[in-house]
């Protein structure tokens, strides 16, 4: 049989991995073996350490991904970043965003590829490679489902629209 304390040390780790607070309980426990004395003891109510709120703590994961669009990242890494499970992560992130993790970090790489495509002339294949996908046809891919267009089509469209502004066609 375990002893009041071993219940009671168990039940402390329980709860708090469930962010409840049981120390009024130990302490009566502790107090109905004789182990202290609870006439001079506060009970405080169980308060959360701060992390900043859940706002700030989503900024920050994305400011981390804009960052680091060079390079693959996980919703377990983001959620470590800012002291969160990878569930409630994820609860908190698609509520602050509208989207899942994963897909705003896409968006935002398929951002700075129109950006590069736009203001550089590398190739498909090296934009895909700075922005961290080792597979260009897998890059054209993701690029095509976000944009409705593959990399190449979207440069060419763009460079048209480009010309059209500066040498707009003669009306009759």
């Amino acid at each position: 049989m375990q002893t009041s304390f071993a219940v009671a040390k168990s039940e402390f780790r329980d709860a708090e991995q469930r962010g409840i607070s049981l120390l009024p309980r130990i302490l009566d426990r502790t107090t109905e073996d004789g182990l202290a004395d609870r006439s001079n003891v506060t009970c405080l109510p169980y308060v959360e350490p701060s992390m900043g709120n859940a706002s700030e703590r989503i900024e920050e994961s994305i400011a981390y991904m804009t960052q680091n669009l060079n390079r693959p990242l996980q919703v377990s890494t983001l959620a470590a970043l800012v002291n969160i499970s990878p569930s409630h992560y994820f609860a908190l992130f698609k509520r602050h965003t509208g989207r899942a993790p994963m897909d705003y970090f896409t968006r935002l790489r398929m951002e700075k590829a129109r950006c590069l495509l736009d203001t550089t002339v590398s190739s498909v294949k090296e934009v895909a490679a700075a922005l961290g996908y080792d597979d260009p046809f897998y890059f054209s891919r993701v690029f095509k489902s976000v944009n409705q267009l593959a990399p190449s089509n979207y440069r060419l469209k763009k460079k048209m629209e480009k010309e059209l502004e500066e040498n707009p066609p003669c009306k009759s």
